[in-house]
Order: structure tokens, then sequence, then C-alpha cells
């Protein structure tokens, strides 16, 4: 388990600095390099991933204390819709959970996109969804 957590550390702090080594320090108008633009992606993806598996506990919580407004339509609505959002926001959690630990395992993979939903929350600045 130690060695477990000393590789993530190790990754985390490898993957928050591709972004900046992606940085290019001409004025000019050329081209970013193929090694810049792919230690751009990798971090990104590496940082939304991290970011669902660190917000991924909030989602039983926010959905429970405001519930989306289709479950509105419930029968019962005034008593049903905290239970269906608690398990809506679980079930979403562990979604969230697991895409971002593919994103965390696949991120130096190019052609794989994020699979982590729309972040809730997000915990590094730097770090952008790749449809949102």
């Amino acid at each position: 388990m130690r060695k477990l957590a000393l590789c993530l550390a190790f990754l985390t702090v490898v993957m928050s600095a591709l972004p900046i080594l992606a940085q290019d320090d001409d004025d000019g108008d050329e081209e970013e390099s193929a090694w810049g633009e792919y230690g751009g992606e990798v971090g990104n993806r590496y940082l939304i991933g991290l970011n669902s598996l660190i917000t991924f506990p909030a989602d039983p919580v926010m959905s429970t204390a405001e519930p989306d407004s289709e479950f509105d339509n419930l029968p019962l609505a005034v008593v049903t819709k905290y239970p269906v959002g608690f398990l809506q926001g679980t079930l979403l959690g562990a979604f969230r959970a697991s895409a971002g630990l593919l994103d965390l395992v696949f991120a130096p993979l190019t052609p794989f996109k994020e699979l982590s939903p729309e972040p809730r929350y997000l915990v590094f600045a730097d770090a952008q969804h790749e449809e949102y």
C-alpha cells in the first residue's frame, strides 16, 4: 500500500508539471511542438482524472441536498425525491471514481478521450474538461 501511495504521489508531481513543460518560451508564431502538445494533453487528462477521484464523495451529498428538477414529477415527490437523489448521487459518484481512475491509468495514451463526467467542482485551476 505504501508503494502504491508513493507511486501515485510521484505521478501526481510529474503529471502536474507537464502543462508547465508544455508552455513555449518563444514569442513567435511557431506551432507548438509535438512533445509540448502531448505533455499538455496528458497533464490535463491526468488532472481531470485526479479531480474526479478527489471530488466523487460530494456527489451523494449534493444530489441529496439539491435533487434534480426531474424528481419533482415522482409520486409523492416531497418524500421520494431525496432518497432517489441520494441513490442517483451514489451511482454518479461510483461512475466518477471509476472513470477518474481510468483517466489516471490511460493518461499517457493519447488517442483516448477523457472518460470522467463533467466535474461538479474543479480542484485544479489549470484543468479543463475536453467536452465543456
